[in-house]
This record gives structure tokens, C-alpha cells and sequence, in this order.
């Protein structure tokens, strides 16, 4: 299982390692950041990797995620471009490096990380592969978050509450959420891939199950008029993340269903069990094939969240 567990794991690696690195070249090359205005001081931003959200105010700036290290230039000048400046706060919400891979170059304009303590735990062991190695590098200290929590975290920045709360394990076991109080904004990290499959990384305590749970625990904070921020995947609402709750629902009862008749990863990949989705939410980065590949392995007995 240990050896299923790593190709999984470093598949996740190899896909933010490859394609969005090369998404990562070609936005640099254009020096687009884009933005949407989510609410009074809150914006929507994405240049490439992971997406992000800022508060802006007269007290300082706070950003949720920080992208890869080479678009903190672009980041930091389209925060100043909206009224902002470097961030006092940036918060993790889990540890893979298309959403931590700034940490460091935030730090040194002289941000605050803040995560999970499981996120710093994972970022200061063996998630990154050099270029042309093969050994898995830790993360620097610098680029580590400086504050950590275990469960829950409040800042008070600009007149708004803005409340990091950590779910137990789902994309990762250091997930968290970021909810804009007043704003009535939250910040889902990849817990919510909008339009598109999700990775599970099991290796990093991940499971399909998990996934929904966190989801239906973070529902009851979720209105009909708040703004969902997925950590992939265009801006969204409540309805938005409870079609992707179901869409995950319905592959994992598919199969576990196959799972519970014998049938090998192979033989369930074949049989499709997300041909009803596969014309909304594949080709988009993760493909079908790949996605109930993370699902099955995430049921088995192994682990304990499925």
C-alpha cells in the first residue's frame, strides 16, 4: 500500500512540478494577474497554480495563498495596483506548492505566513524534487509558516474577522478553510475544485470521503448569498460547491460499488463510473482515469477516512 500511496503522491508532484510550471512561464511571460472584486476589501486573484484571496484595507493587506515563488513579483505589484501593498499576513491553506510555493519570497518583503501545524510539518519534510533529480528536497526554513494553529486561528485586520478553521483530513490532514465574517466570503483551498476533478493526495492522509465530509462541515457557514473561493476553478457560490460535493458522492458510491464486487482498478477505469460528469468536469487538468485511480486507492481499508 505504501508503494500505491507514493505513485499517487508523486503523480500530485509531478503534475504541479510540469504543467502548472509551464502555466507558470507562460503568465509570467504575459505579467498577468487576474482579479475580480469579491466584496468591500476582499479580492479574488489568480496568476497561476493555486487561486487566492486578498483583504485590502487601510490597516494592511492579508492574502490567502501565495502561488509559486516566481509570480511574487506580479502578485505583490498587482496588490499594490489595488490599493494594497506586501501582505502582513499570508495564510496557507494546505501545503501543496502551488499554494505555498511564495512563501519564502513573501517572507522576505516581509509577510507572516501562518498554517496548520500538519502544513508545516509536511513542508518541512520531503514534498519538494529538484529540477532533473530524483530525491525529494524540504521546503527552507524561510519559506515554513511562522505561526501555526492546530485547530482554529482568528486575525483582525481592516474591521473584518477573518477565521481560519482546520478540517479533519480531506485534500490533505492539513486542510483549512478561511471565512471573511463580514464579507461573507470563504476561502476553500483545494477542499473545492470548481469544474473540474479534484486531486486526493492519500499519501498526505487524503480520502474521497474525507473530501465530503469536510465539505458537509463546512456547509452550515456557507449562505446562499456568500462567495465561494475553490482553491481551483472559477469564483463560485453555495450551489456551485454542492454540485461538486454530489458529483464526488455519487463517483465514490460507484466505486466502492464496484470495489464490493471484485473488480480491479483496471476493470472500474474501464467501466467509467464518472462517464456522467466527464463532459462537465474532465479535460480540465486532472483527468477521469486518474481521478477514480486517487478514489479507489482511497477506499481501501488502509485508510481510515475513506
Amino acid at each position: 500500500m505504501r508503494t500505491i500511496t507514493c505513485w499517487i503522491a508523486a503523480a500530485s508532484l509531478a503534475l504541479a512540478a510540469t504543467t502548472a510550471a509551464a502555466a507558470c512561464h507562460s503568465a509570467t511571460d504575459r505579467g498577468t494577474v487576474e482579479t475580480r472584486k469579491l466584496a468591500a476589501d476582499i479580492w479574488f486573484l489568480y496568476d497561476c497554480g493555486g487561486n487566492m484571496t486578498a483583504l485590502i484595507g487601510a490597516d494592511g493587506t492579508l492574502l490567502v495563498d501565495a502561488e509559486f515563488g516566481p509570480q511574487t513579483p506580479a502578485i505583490l505589484a498587482k496588490l499594490k495596483a489595488l490599493g494594497g501593498g506586501v501582505p502582513r499576513f499570508v495564510i496557507n491553506t494546505h501545503y501543496h506548492r502551488d499554494h505555498t510555493g511564495g512563501n519564502a519570497s513573501m517572507h522576505e518583503a516581509g509577510a507572516i505566513v501562518i498554517g496548520q501545524s500538519n502544513l508545516r510539518a509536511r513542508l518541512a519534510q520531503i514534498q519538494r524534487v529538484p529540477p532533473g533529480g530524483s530525491a525529494p528536497m524540504p521546503v527552507p526554513a524561510d519559506g515554513l509558516p511562522m505561526l501555526t494553529f492546530e485547530q482554529a486561528m482568528t486575525v483582525h485586520l481592516d474591521g473584518e474577522t477573518v477565521r481560519i478553521l482546520h478540517l479533519p483530513p480531506g485534500h490533505t490532514d492539513g486542510d483549512s478553510i478561511v471565512i471573511f465574517k463580514h464579507a461573507d466570503v470563504v476561502s476553500m483551498g483545494d477542499l473545492f475544485f470548481n469544474g473540474l476533478y479534484p486531486v486526493i493526495d492519500v499519501e498526505a492522509g487524503g480520502t474521497v470521503g474525507g473530501m465530503i465530509r469536510d465539505i458537509d462541515k463546512a456547509l452550515p457557514l456557507i449562505g446562499d448569498k456568500t462567495v465561494v473561493v475553490p482553491g481551483h476553478g472559477p469564483v463560485a457560490d453555495r450551489a456551485a460547491l454542492l454540485r461538486f460535493r454530489d458529483m464526488m458522492a455519487t463517483v465514490q458510491d460507484n466505486v466502492r460499488k464496484l470495489i464490493n464486487r471484485g473488480k480491479t482498478l483496471e476493470q472500474i477505469q474501464a467501466s467509467h463510473p464518472t462517464a456522467a460528469f466527464d463532459a462537465k468536469w474532465d479535460g480540465h487538468g486532472i483527468s477521469a482515469q486518474r481521478f477514480v485511480a486517487e478514489v479507489y486507492y482511497s477506499l481501501q481499508p488502509h485508510f481510515v477516512g475513506s
